[in-house]
């Protein structure tokens, strides 16, 4: 197997969506598991953790689009 046929074989499960939760935002508790992408059903910008710690916004979130990362916690804090 070529190493492109290899990679994609690996990545082949982290493109394909594995399950919904509801999320509640939280300043201080991050989320049983960490999320690859979320969608808002309203309006707004949202403040998040990120895998590696960082913290930051994914601003004028539209519903009805995924917004990807590795994400550990949604904030209260700066999500309107």
């Amino acid at each position: 197997m070529g190493i492109l046929a290899e990679q994609l074989k690996n990545q082949e499960k982290a493109l394909v969506p594995s399950g919904i939760i509801a999320v509640t935002p939280l300043d201080t508790v991050n989320l049983v598991r960490s999320i690859r992408g979320f969608m808002v059903t309203s309006a707004g910008n949202v403040s998040v953790v990120m895998g590696d710690g960082t913290t930051g916004g994914y601003p004028g979130c539209q519903p009805g689009i995924q917004y990807m990362g590795d994400i550990v916690r949604i904030n209260v804090t700066g999500t309107e």
